[in-house]
């Protein structure tokens, strides 16, 4: 490459080579030169081309932005002054100023050289953060000082969610900036947009010392301690709700200590007990109950679903803290607002050594849900279903009555687990019931051996048709008339039908007439409906109430292959 001119620096650590000719080459050194503070290069690069001082890295930043961030008072004053102070508040991609670069980098000479300039310390990045901001959450104690030592910096400027410098301080335990922030007169109670104070900040970071910082300088400022920890933000959550959502025990035994209290409820109504019984942090619990005069007035204390402390610790399983409660006289059948006990809510939560552990207590098994499931139909409806249970719970007298109980649309626990085929839990119902389980019907009429023949549960019918002794249920119909043949027929279940068909399923029709080879025709199951017709070639001609054949239907329904299989028979 030819040059019309050449001009060279070296020093230890680098080497530059300044073309006249090749503009690009000129763009990319303006940035190099600028961070590397060499003044004399830059002038040279500057008198032959000024236009560079207005160039854009690819990160939108100027020259003075690398010259703030290498700390050059130097290059910072002599672009100021070719620029004439233009690019002071000009912000890159991420909308930082110079400024920013300075004190994200801490680079205290840099800072105070802009703010000299008159660059202004209040502009937001797009992370909605100040210079100010910066310096607080990195730590950069030195420049939090300066910063606050000009008159333009706004100590109480809000960032993001409404954040002042103080929340950021307060959030990251730097009581150093938080004390020179106060010193400086940064507002001790401005709430940001989640209504948060200073000392909700704290207490959810679990910053034991910036609360103390926070509540003796409230103290000064006429906020007594125990109004102070007790504040509510706009959910109504006190910083004792934050302390425990952030697990750190110094910061809720700080709060307990200062006057916190327990019993304090938020928006939905939840003290932080319950918080904490859902975490099961059982440490923190007995902490907060030694705390508390009354236990039994809020050892029962229910939120706004309802569910008491002993109903928070069931969800996960906590069955320490569950025992726990329970020694303290929580109630073992309070029902919440969908009308779950401790129990219910248990095994519909799959919690089963809370499960174990209610029981052993006495928990009432009779109790049911708003749709009428006691534990028993909710232990179906869960993996493994009765194989979650102790066998000795099983063989219980009052859980052996749970059998036939109906929840509000008439079924069973057998029902239940007929539909889902839940084998061995079917297995297990007609061993502790015997017969009586297989006759109680829905409010639909419907058995045990409709359901499972409905929803195609080959293995569960097996079991079924072995147990039973009584011919007619194989055959009875629901309200409709629907057999467990027409069931699986409908559905498409061919093994179901299959097996139906060799335990002696009879060809009823329901009360609109239809056969079973209609249900399968209007669905145009036609592996089904072959099956059918090998059994009972007579189906053919059965006319429903209306005069339809299994064809009609089947033409109306649009299913060619059905269609052309019924022709073809």
């Amino acid at each position: 490459m030819n040059f019309s001119r050449e001009v060279t620096r070296q020093t230890s650590c680098y080497t530059y080579v300044i073309e006249d000719e090749d503009p690009a080459l000129a763009r990319l050194h303006v940035f190099k030169l600028a961070e590397k503070g060499d003044l004399a290069l830059l002038e040279n690069l500057v008198s032959k081309s000024p236009e560079v001082l207005s160039e854009k890295d690819e990160c939108g930043a100027s020259p003075l932005h690398h010259a703030a961030a290498g700390d050059h008072i130097n290059i910072i004053q002599f672009i100021t002054t070719v620029r004439d102070s233009q690019d002071l508040n000009s912000c890159d991609d991420q909308g930082n100023v110079p400024l920013h670069w300075a004190a994200e980098r801490n680079k205290a000479e840099s800072c105070r050289a802009l703010l000299d300039l008159g660059a202004n310390p209040n502009i937001l990045n797009m992370a909605l953060m100040s210079p100010l901001h910066l310096a607080v959450s990195h730590g950069h104690n030195n420049l939090v000082e300066l910063l606050l030592s000009y008159s333009a910096t706004d100590c109480n400027l809000q960032g993001d969610l409404g954040n002042t410098p103080v929340m950021l301080a307060c959030s990251i335990n730097n009581c150093e900036a938080l004390s020179t922030l106060l010193k400086h007169g940064a507002r001790l109670c401005q709430q940001n947009k989640l209504g948060h104070f200073p000392i909700h900040a704290a207490a959810f970071a679990g910053a034991k010392k910036a609360m103390e910082v926070i509540l003796t300088a409230g103290e000064k400022l006429g906020h007594q301690t125990e109004v102070h920890i007790n504040y509510s933000d706009k959910s109504k959550s006190s910083p004792l709700h934050l302390a425990v959502r952030g697990g750190n025990i110094e910061a809720i035994s700080l709060c307990l200590a200062t006057g916190a209290k327990v019993d304090q409820q938020q928006n939905d109504r939840s003290t932080p007990l319950h918080l904490a019984c859902t975490q099961g942090a059982t440490e923190v619990v007995k902490l907060m109950l030694s705390s508390f005069d009354q236990v039994e007035d809020i050892i029962n204390l229910t939120d706004g679903a309802c569910q008491t402390p002993l109903h928070r610790a069931t969800i996960f399983d906590h069955t320490d803290l569950a025992e726990y409660l329970i020694s303290l006289g929580a109630d073992l059948n309070s029902i919440d607002c969908k009308g779950n006990s401790p129990l219910l809510l248990a095994a519909s939560c799959g919690a089963w050594r809370t499960v174990t552990l209610l029981l052993s207590k006495g928990a009432n098994v009779n109790v049911k849900d708003r749709s009428g499931c006691n534990f028993l139909h909710l232990t179906i409806l869960q993996p493994k279903g009765l194989k979650n249970l102790p066998e000795e719970v099983l063989q219980s007298g009052a859980v052996k009555a749970l059998l036939s109980c109906e929840d509000n649309e008439g079924c069973t626990p057998l029902h239940y687990a007929c539909r889902l085929g839940i084998h061995d839990s079917v297995k297990n119902m007609l061993g502790l019931s015997g017969q009586v389980g297989l006759s109680c019907k829905s409010k639909d009429k419907k058995s045990a051996l409709h359901f499972a023949a409905q929803y195609g549960r080959l293995n569960t019918c097996q079991r079924l048709l072995e147990t039973i002794t009584d011919s007619r249920l194989l055959n009875e119909g629901d309200e409709r008339g629907l057999t467990p043949l027409h069931l699986a027929s409908k559905e498409g279940h061919t093994k179901v039908v299959q097996l139906l068909l060799r335990k002696g399923a009879l060809f009823h029709s329901d009360y609109k007439g239809w056969t079973c080879l209609h249900h399968a025709a209007s669905a145009g199951y036609t592996q089904t409906m072959d099956i059918l017709l090998s059994a009972n070639l007579k189906l053919l001609d059965k006319t429903d109430e209306d005069g339809n054949t299994a064809l009609h239907i089947a033409a109306r329904e649009g299913h060619v292959a059905a269609v052309r299989l019924l022709l073809a028979r």
